[in-house]
């Protein structure tokens, strides 16, 4: 049997998110319902990319038997970025520390399925349009708020993609000429250096320094560690940190609002799930009025939305919504 020949297979897919620090692997039936699911975190020492496709590969059998993967309609992968023009790779990724990662070819390979691969954004993107608060809406930006920052669109009900598949890489808007931080690209003052989970902690740290403080005894290491900060902090001073943040986050949102005019921006990632008391608001009072305001909405897929837009594409890059080809 051919990659291509799915007569005789069931409706279920296999789909995988996979992201800059966790894997996600599961069944997905065509209505969205996930009917098995395996998370697991990336190891910290990835010494090259068959680290990456051998770890699919084995949560893809640990979750299912030979029989009902090979009975699947397919697998679809969605990925933290930049995806190749062919569909196969991740190139040069910012937030994964190698060059490129061969995935289609090496897990079609071991299971004989097709296998396409899209923009861990466009997943996301995907899942909140057909299962999620983008039910509905022709016009409405998808914006996860994890390890990195990116987005999906769709404007007049057509998905944007870009030349190679790789529009939306919002965590490289200029957002910042004042702190000057480097981002995980190698370049200064984009979103992502400062309000991604990666480099949250260092902008707080240059945040207090800029203005007289240092942490003392407190161990700011991650997303989780600043935000435990502000909440303990509320009232003082230090706490003008969040306005601070929600002043780069008003900036790049207004960016998307001026550029796409959409009626909703849908929310998603870590860093907005378990903040959304502090980040929404403060997008709400920063970002500009130049445009009427969208609904902003936080996703009510559980952080699934990636998973499920992956079962989507798992069935053809041909969508409602335009092709991802």
């Amino acid at each position: 049997m051919t990659p291509d020949d799915r007569t005789g297979r069931t409706d279920t897919v296999i789909a995988v998110d996979l992201g800059a620090t966790n894997l996600r692997v599961g069944l997905v039936n065509e209505t969205g319902r996930i009917e098995r699911l395996k998370v697991t975190t990336l190891p910290a020492d990835l010494p090259d990319a068959e680290t990456i496709s051998d770890l699919i590969i084995r949560t893809i059998h640990s979750l299912a038997s030979d029989e009902e993967i090979g009975m699947s309609a397919g697998i679809g992968i969605g990925s933290a970025g930049p995806i190749d023009s062919t569909h196969t790779s991740i190139v040069h990724p910012p937030n994964i520390p190698l060059d490129i990662i061969p995935l289609s070819d090496p897990i079609s390979a071991a299971f004989n399925l097709p296998v396409l691969l899209i923009n861990d954004c466009f997943a996301g993107l995907l899942g909140e349009a057909c299962f999620g608060e983008g039910t509905g809406s022709k016009n409405f930006v998808y914006v996860t708020m994890s390890t990195g920052i990116g987005a999906g669109i769709i404007a007049n009900g057509k998905i944007l993609t870009g030349r190679s598949g790789n529009a939306g890489e919002i965590g490289h808007l200029f957002v910042d000429s004042d702190y000057n931080l480097t981002c995980g690209c190698g370049r200064k003052g984009h979103w992502e250096g400062y309000a991604s989970g990666r480099f949250l902690p260092r902008f707080y740290h240059e945040w207090l320094k800029k203005n007289g403080w240092d942490s003392g005894d407190q161990q700011i290491h991650s997303a989780r560690d600043v935000f435990d900060a502000i909440r303990e902090e509320q009232g003082s001073e230090k706490c003008g940190f969040i306005h601070e943040l929600g002043r780069l986050n008003g900036r790049g949102i207004s960016d998307l609002i001026v550029a796409y005019e959409p009626d909703t921006i849908v929310f998603d990632g870590s860093v907005v799930l378990n903040n959304q008391d502090l980040i929404i608001p403060l997008i709400e009072q920063y970002a500009d009025r130049y445009l009427p305001m969208p609904r902003l909405t936080v996703s009510s897929l559980s952080g699934f939305a990636p998973l499920l837009g992956s079962s989507v594409i798992a069935r053809g890059y041909e969508t409602r919504f335009g092709s991802l080809e």
